[in-house]
């Protein structure tokens, strides 16, 4: 273990036996010592007091940062934490995998060890319904190595996708860290500026818990290519900056990002799922529970139609201004279950893709407009809304387009449109039954 200090005018880090490691007036330098002399696995304590971060503190290995009397890192650097793990081989398949399938066969191995990541991908554009720039991003996916036996990759969860030579399919082997930060207020520069409290690549068991993080105007907290990231009991607020703004920002290929029990708000965005073009993938198994999320000035759950799948429970969601979606979902397959939605827009489907599944189910909608809408623009295989209760609604509470079917049941509504609280289109086979309308 290492500790980090004020001790009059310096900042200093010492080993477990009290030793000095660094010392000086630059905390950045003095934090990344004390981090780079921990072994892997390692914990660094930093202590009570405000530390301003000049250069991020990256962790390289598998590293706990603890705070102790909570301790303030504030930031004139654009990236306050960062971890990242290595890519460290790219191979081509020996075997075309099927969906569904645990294993991979490649051209090599090399390296290639149990608990390492891969992302598997190939050409095939992921949603070539978009008229944006979607279609550019590759259909690719994060997987967990259970096991390595001559050139098989035995990987912990099936494959959501098939992949093929012919289509230039690739392996990307990772050795992944681990981050943990436990109870440390981290302050950005500015609520609209480029700054971003903590950076994840490539990681896997990572925790952010008992933070505080504000003015990071980027993003508070940003999970790229990263497998089983938990983040919980956490303050976020103040990234606000023109087209970015991300309490959270699920990226890339990132798998099992647990958000919970969080306070998220003054955000341009509480949540979102982006991918760049220039990296195969897209993220999937997001689940979003028990949190307070906020957003200021657009969406305030914000899934990119670059998402294999989401699912939202027991969560407060509600805008500032009421004027956006509360949910804009454009994952593949989403669940909305057991939250209260209030003042603003509803659940709505993003942008033109082919969603498998949308199921809105359980959840109370107060003074939200349209409580679920599929706007019209790519289409559903399944869609439901059932057993929700919306109240002083003052637009429709279900608008349904191009489902291949539907069902709209058991709930209540009470609002502005009454007996137009329905409105299906486009839809050839859907149920509607046991609803109450006042």
């Amino acid at each position: 273990m290492a500790t980090v200090s004020i001790e009059g005018d310096e900042i200093v880090a010492r080993n477990a036996a009290g030793d000095v490691i660094e010392s000086g007036s630059s905390a950045s330098a003095v934090i990344q010592a004390a981090v780079n002399a921990v072994p892997a696995g390692g914990v660094v304590e930093i202590r009570q007091g405000t530390y301003t971060i000049s250069d991020s503190v990256l962790a390289e290995k598998s590293v706990t940062l603890r705070g102790v009397g909570n301790p303030t890192l504030k930031s004139g650097a654009a990236t306050i934490v960062s971890a990242t793990g290595s890519q460290f081989d790219e191979v081509g398949l020996a075997a075309d995998p099927e969906a569904g399938g645990r294993t991979i066969s490649v051209a090599s191995t090399s390296g290639l060890e149990a608990g390492d990541l891969i992302i598997i991908y190939d050409d095939t554009p992921w949603n070539p319904w978009d008229d944006g720039w979607y279609p550019k991003v590759k259909t690719g996916e994060m997987h967990l190595v259970e096991g390595v036996s001559g050139s098989t990759i035995t990987v912990k969860d099936p494959l959501i996708n098939s992949y093929s030579s012919s289509k230039n399919a690739c392996v990307q082997f990772i050795r992944p860290v681990s981050l943990t930060i436990d109870g440390i207020e981290i302050i950005g520069g500015d609520n609209k500026g480029g700054y971003t409290g903590i950076s994840l690549r490539y990681t896997a068991d990572s925790v952010i818990k008992n933070c505080h993080i504000s003015n990071a105007g980027n993003r508070g907290i940003m999970v790229m290519d990263c497998y089983e990231t938990l983040i919980t009991q956490n303050v976020i607020e103040g990234s606000e900056r023109d087209g970015y703004g991300y309490g959270v920002d699920v990226h890339q290929t990132s798998a099992y990002t647990r958000i919970i029990d969080n306070h998220i708000e003054r955000c341009r965005h509480a949540i979102t799922h982006v991918s760049y073009i220039a990296y195969p993938g897209v993220q999937r198994d997001t689940y979003i529970e028990d949190n307070f999320l906020s957003a200021t000035v657009s969406h305030t759950v914000d899934a990119h139609p670059c998402a294999e799948s989401m699912y939202i429970y027991n969560n407060e969601i509600t805008h500032a201004y009421a004027n956006k979606y509360l949910i804009n979902n454009g994952a593949r397959y989403c669940e909305v279950e057991g939250n209260y939605l209030h003042d603003g827009f509803g659940a709505r489907k993003r942008q033109d893709s082919k969603q498998d599944a949308y199921i809105i189910s359980g959840n109370t909608f107060e003074n939200v407009e349209d409580c679920a809408d599929s706007t019209g623009r790519g289409s559903f295989e399944s869609f439901e809304f059932t057993n929700n209760t919306c109240t002083d609604c003052p637009g429709t509470m279900v608008i349904v387009k191009n489902a291949d079917s539907f069902r709209v049941s058991g709930n209540t509504y009470q609002g502005a449109k009454g007996a137009d609280a329905i409105s299906a289109a486009g839809s050839p086979d859907g149920t509607v039954e046991d609803n109450s309308f006042a």
